[in-house]
């Protein structure tokens, strides 16, 4: 029987039930060869969506735990009895033979957030100044596309900060960054191909192969995606996250956005999906102009989240389409229902028009920058050890660590001496190329920053630093 933690938002719901089945295998009550749940079948017994199942089963087929049978499912691959019994008596073991309780652990999640920064306060006002019997109107279904104020109060705020011109009309509301991918496979269709960045993130990579949608991959370098592999035919949908890439965190650089903008707008069928999933996070310069600001030609779908600004819990995300897509939206999908509540949109429309998330957003940059600082002093205590990439913005950093063990010897010594850090490999659906091996993923916007000093100690002598 799965259990999963909906509140552990640092262990994101694919991730547990990955690991539930990983160790059911391990201990052997999984046997070789048995014949698992279909992906419809364990996500409505858990409560969860087909994506969320798929990506667990997903990173479980890349690691060799199961395989996929052609019309049959998904069935449990031979593993070596002497393997699994050395490592499951590691597995999870705090250094000198014991186990850790929770509150020993010190998670460097990249999902978190700074829980005690949380506006509590404000957060209760709003809710109580929306729902009140002299607003009738929080009993009534916003439109599909989401309530009128939030919808203006989002194009606002996205070209203060980012540059990101367009009118209320072109911004659609959903329930999560996987909702509003779902519209866009619905409004491109499945003859789009799709083009990602590799290493990809995943849930967006899950989101289009189950869709159907062809979906290639083009690496990235130090200048973001390499646009000169892009295909030269056919209709495509190049999927970026170019502020902050995820999950290595290098930034686009401006020749390429011209050179992808450029492509995009040489022949029909052609669309840029800009993920700007953390970029009010920037701490050595201004935050960078989203590629939509400069798009003259309406190829661009600009996708963001309020899930890293103000908290995971609150599912709700945006998206502005270009004109020609948002007549396509209105003619396909105004009969769907909103996926969001009334009272969250309007609670969130007064946030920011209060000017609350301003102030907020100011607060927990400072804060967010100075626990960067901390993480990255204490690195350097490292030395030549190490190397990190991606440190300039958002709430992660990837590590690589010199003539390490390999990313999963050096999670498993982690979480031998309490410490959490996150491989990079699943992110790498061609393997992992040789210059990210040793290469874990950490982030620090949920620890308190004497939290991060003793957590960077336990990995130096984790690692034998």
């Amino acid at each position: 029987m799965i259990t999963l933690e909906e509140r552990n938002r640092s262990k994101p719901l694919y991730f547990q039930i990955y690991l539930h089945i990983k160790r059911e295998i391990h201990e052997g009550r999984l046997k070789a060869g048995e014949r698992l749940y279909s992906k419809r079948k364990l996500a409505e017994s858990l409560g969860v969506s087909v994506n969320t199942v798929e990506t667990a089963y997903s990173q479980l087929l890349s690691e060799g735990f199961i395989e996929a049978r052609p019309k049959s499912g998904y069935y449990v691959c031979q593993i070596d009895e002497l393997n699994f019994v050395r490592n499951a008596g590691k597995r999870g073991l705090a250094k000198g033979g014991e186990d850790k309780t929770e509150t020993d652990i010190i998670d460097f999640s990249t999902d978190g957030v700074d829980w005690e920064r949380f506006p509590y306060n404000t957060w209760i006002k709003l809710i109580k100044g929306c729902f009140n019997e002299y607003n009738p109107g929080i009993l009534k279904s916003p439109p599909p596309e989401g309530d009128y104020e939030l919808r203006k109060a989002v194009a606002g705020h996205i070209y203060r900060y980012r540059g990101v011109s367009c009118s209320a009309g072109q911004i659609i509301i959903g329930a999560g960054m996987d909702n509003l991918l779902n519209i866009i496979c619905g409004l491109l269709g499945r003859e789009y191909s799709v083009i990602m960045e590799e290493p990809v993130y995943r849930e967006s990579y899950s989101v289009f192969k189950y869709n159907g949608h062809r979906v290639g991959l083009i690496p990235v370098d130090g200048e973001g995606l390499m646009t000169g592999r892009l295909p030269s035919v056919g209709k495509a949908a190049v999927y970026i996250t170019p502020s902050h890439q995820f999950p290595l965190g290098m930034t686009m650089s401006a020749a390429r956005r011209v050179k992808l903008l450029n492509w995009a707008s040489a022949a029909e069928g052609r669309y840029i999906i800009e993920d700007d999933y953390d970029s009010e996070f920037r701490y050595n310069s201004k935050p960078i102009p989203a590629v939509q600001s400069i798009d003259g030609n309406g190829r661009v779908i600009y996708l963001g989240t309020f899930s890293k600004t103000i908290a995971p819990s609150v599912r709700i995300s945006y998206m502005a389409l270009p004109p020609g897509l948002m007549d396509e939206y209105n003619r396909r999908f105004t009969k769907f229902s909103t996926s969001v509540s009334a009272l969250e949109q309007e609670v969130i429309a007064a946030f920011i028009n209060g000017g609350h998330y301003e102030r907020h957003l100011n607060r927990m940059r400072k804060l967010y920058g100075e626990k960067r600082a901390v993480l990255l002093e204490e690195l350097g205590k490292l030395g030549d050890a190490i190397s990190i990439n991606g440190e300039n913005a958002g709430h992660h950093l990837a590590l690589r660590l010199k003539n390490g063990p390999g990313e999963e010897k050096m999670t498993e010594l982690a979480a031998e001496n309490g410490v959490r850090v996150y491989p990079i490999s699943p992110y790498f659906i061609n393997g992992t190329p040789e210059n990210y091996e040793n290469t874990v993923l950490i982030g620090y916007a949920s620890l308190p920053k004497e939290r991060i000093t003793e957590g960077v100690e336990r990995l130096r002598s984790a690692w034998g630093i």
